[in-house]
């Protein structure tokens, strides 16, 4: 290993399958100046990781499905290993992480702690607002996801130095959704929908902040104007029983699709007309991002940094959230859109997302991130 390399460590809860939007920024990272190390609070139920395949070091500090009481037997072990790999920037992940990472680089000397905040409302009560208050102190970079999270950071914890804080987007792999041999018609079958039929979609966790009821609703009030729609859902989590459920009561039952989590989603995408996201608090979610890309014509609710990526009309439509009504009238209103029009969202929505959105575009700015914190921060302790 060359004394002058960079060791990152980064600092998840667990390992979720698949390789999330900042992992696969690492992994891509130029070799000759950083070493990449991955570590997991929990290593509970792992058969296969694809970082660990892809030749990267990883490490699991207990195999306990959630803990949920601090473990002072995995703060020594992650303290062990940020001596032992002697480990110059610890990138946590979420609260818990940020949590365990702080404390154990303040006993190991690493130089560098970065925070990455993935949501809103992550100051939510008076344990965390303290908590935040004796954490952030020590933590060199607060990275959040979109600039409407990075407000909420400062609403928030109005003691944090703005200058600690720096917006990384959410990014996807831009190639990967635009360089799609598949027909439309054979995405279709695949779904399991007739290939004339008119397929409303959304992608994502099963679960209430998604707003998947506000979806089902709006697609009843569609169902009586376009006939021929379907509405499919891509994804799982805890809200899927009573999702089905709803559904089930509603006149249009038979077009509304739960299809589970699937792979080859750049595939599947290729099936759907429009893509509508109906969330009532997000991030910003990669799924918007990985539609675009797609060139499948978007519908999103105005929460989060939703806005900030559909921030025009020529880059699609956005709605207010909780607004089943008003959500039906877009989704009618962008399918009744004539093609050229549609042309014209799906090309500059497709240039935003390479443009600012892609993993070269975005993997660029954390590798800079990287870079300056150490330089600042590192040399200084």
């Amino acid at each position: 290993m060359q004394k002058n390399k960079i060791k990152i460590a980064l600092l998840w809860s667990k390992y979720s399958g698949g390789v999330t939007s900042v992992n696969d920024l690492v992994l891509r990272l130029d070799e000759r100046r950083f070493n990449v190390t991955f570590i997991y609070l929990s290593g509970y139920g792992i058969d296969k990781n694809l970082i660990e395949d892809a030749g990267y070091k990883v490490l699991y500090l207990c195999n306990k499905k959630r803990s949920r009481i601090f473990s002072f037997s995995v703060l020594f072990k992650l303290i062990k290993i940020l001596k032992e790999y002697k480990i110059d920037i610890i990138h946590c992940h979420a609260h818990k992480p940020t949590v365990y990472g702080t404390i154990a680089a303040t006993f190991a000397h690493t130089p560098v702690i970065v925070s990455h905040i993935h949501g809103l409302g992550r100051t939510r009560n008076l344990k965390r607002k303290v908590m935040n208050f004796l954490l952030f102190r020590k933590i060199d970079r607060i990275i959040p996801v979109a600039e409407t999270v990075k407000q909420d950071v400062i609403k928030s914890n109005w003691f944090v130095p703005q200058d600690k804080i720096f917006v990384l987007e959410n990014s996807v792999d831009y190639e990967r959704f635009t360089n799609v041999s598949i027909s439309k018609e054979d995405a279709k079958r695949i779904l399991g929908i007739a290939p004339n039929a008119f397929v409303f979609g959304t992608v994502g966790r099963l679960a209430p902040t998604k707003g998947l009821t506000y979806l089902i609703e709006a697609f009843s009030i569609v169902k009586k104007q376009l006939p021929a729609a379907h509405l499919v859902v891509l994804g799982d989590g805890p809200g899927k029983a009573k999702l089905e459920k709803k559904a089930e009561n509603m006149s249009c039952s038979d077009s509304v699709h739960f299809l589970g989590f699937k792979d080859n989603i750049e595939n599947l995408l290729q099936g759907l007309d429009v893509f509508v996201i109906s969330s009532i608090a997000e991030g910003m979610p990669r799924a918007l991002l990985e539609a675009m890309a797609a060139g499948i014509p978007c519908i999103c609710t105005k929460v989060g940094g939703l806005p900030e990526v559909i921030c025009s009309e020529e880059f699609g439509c956005i709605v207010e959230p909780k607004d089943s009504e008003t959500l039906a009238e877009a989704m009618i209103r962008m399918a009744n859109l004539p093609e050229k029009k549609l042309a014209e969202i799906r090309k500059k929505a497709q240039d935003r997302v390479r443009e600012i959105y892609s993993h070269q575009v975005v993997r660029n700015k954390l590798q800079k991130l990287y870079e300056d914190a150490f330089e600042a921060c590192g040399r200084n302790r």
